[in-house]
This record gives C-alpha cells, structure tokens and sequence, in this order.
C-alpha cells in the first residue's frame, strides 16, 4: 500500500500594509460621517438663525408701530398738561370750568406699551443667541432689549406719579361731574360749566405740581420712545442686510 504524505496548506499571513489600508478606509469613513453630520447641523442652525432674524424684523416692525404711536399720545397728553396748566392759573378761571374738567379727567389714564418681544425671549431663554454669528446683530439685541426694560421700568414709577395726582384731583374737583363725563370709553366735556369743588390756592397749586409731575414722565417717554424708533430701525436695517431679507 502505498502511502501518501498530506500537507496542511495554511493561507498566507496579511501584511500589515493591508491593516493600515483598513484602518485607514475605516477611520475615513467615520470621518466623512462626521463631516457630513457637522455640515448638516451647521446648515440646520444657519436656517434656523435665519428663521430667527425673518421673526425679529416683524417684531421689530410692530414696535415701531406701538413706539410711533406712544409718541403722538404723550405729546398730545404734554399738551394737555400745558393748556390745563395755563387755564388754572387765570383769574377768570372759573369761566373755563368745561376745559378745566375736561383736561383734568383726560390726563389721568395710563398710557401703556406692550412690546412684540416673542422672538428676543426666545433667544434668551433657549439659548439661541449663540446661533447669531454677528456680534453687531446680537450686539443690537441685547441693547434694544435693555433700553426697552428700561422703559418699561419707569412706567412704574408713573404710577405712583398717577396716584398722587388722582388723589389730590378729587380734593380739587367734583368728582360726580367727573363720573357723568365718561361714558364707556369714551371721556366727555362737560355740556355746563362746572366750578371747581375747592378754590383754595394751597390745594390747586399743589394739584398743579402733581400734574406737571405727569408731564415730567411723560416728557422722559417720549425722548425714551424716540431712542428705542432709532434702535429698533437701525437694528432692522442691519438685519435685513446681514441676512438678505426684503
């Protein structure tokens, strides 16, 4: 019997260039991924910041509105303070008891602001700020928002402004004239010529302090409204070109 001799034939070790060609291909291929990922993001938060400059040059626009509108009602009310001013201290005074109550009752209401601030606490607060890459627009931002804060803040004290006056102005006037001249919402002339509840020089001369203090805040709103138009058109202006938007 003849016998046959059997070989193991074992296949040949890879070389370590082909393990370096598979790390190499394998690290490639992470890397591209991440590439690709990073990129995508980078796109994602560039269309998001976009979308975010699009909705603050809206707000911007109906604060510019209300800030308008601010304006012509105070220096309306300014006027009003000047005019009951100068027909309270006439002699013949009590021949302008129509205007008097008129002016008296109209320069009390409040005057407020309620600005379109959705998209700046958005920023704010989910921390989107960081997706602004131009410190001029974010720069603007926070600016307009501070000035705004501001505003807004001194409104509380004429409140208290308010108060005082209303408090000596029922000392000064009848109040039940008062309550007949408004209707709804709406604020009356008096169809008679009312007189004055009080005459008494100490007091009116006080209640012409508490209005001029009235005067006083509102003069400070308007040169404050005037300051935030500035701002809020320089910062649209400058979002507008920065990010190409009509």
């Amino acid at each position: 019997m003849e016998t046959h001799a059997h070989h193991s034939h074992q296949a040949p070790g890879k070389k370590w260039s082909h393990y370096l060609f598979e790390f190499f291909m394998l690290f490639l291929a992470v890397f591209c991924g991440f590439l690709a990922e990073y990129q995508l993001e980078h796109i994602i938060e560039k269309d998001r910041e976009k979308q975010y400059m699009r909705s603050m040059t809206e707000d911007l626009k109906s604060d510019e509105s209300m800030l308008e509108n601010n304006v012509v009602l105070r220096m309306q009310r300014i006027a009003m303070i000047d005019s009951l001013v100068n027909l309270l201290n006439l002699l013949q005074r009590r021949d302008y008891g129509n205007d008097i109550y008129f002016l008296a009752r109209r320069i009390s209401p409040p005057i407020n602001i309620f600005p379109n601030d959705g998209t700046i606490q958005q920023l704010k607060n989910g921390g989107n700020l960081r997706l602004i890459h131009r410190q001029q627009i974010s720069g603007g931002i926070m600016a307009y928002d501070q000035k705004m804060r501001e505003s807004l803040f001194e409104m509380g004290d004429e409140i208290q402004i308010r108060a005082e006056y209303r408090t000596l102005a029922v000392k000064v006037f009848n109040t039940t004239v008062f309550n007949d001249m408004v209707k709804l919402e709406t604020t009356l002339k008096p169809s008679e010529n009312p007189k004055l509840f009080s005459e008494n020089a100490g007091l009116i001369n006080e209640f012409i302090g508490a209005a001029q203090y009235i005067k006083r805040v509102n003069q400070a709103q308007v040169n404050t409204s005037k300051q935030l138009l500035r701002q809020a058109k320089q910062l649209s202006a400058d979002i507008k070109k920065e990010y190409d938007l009509e």
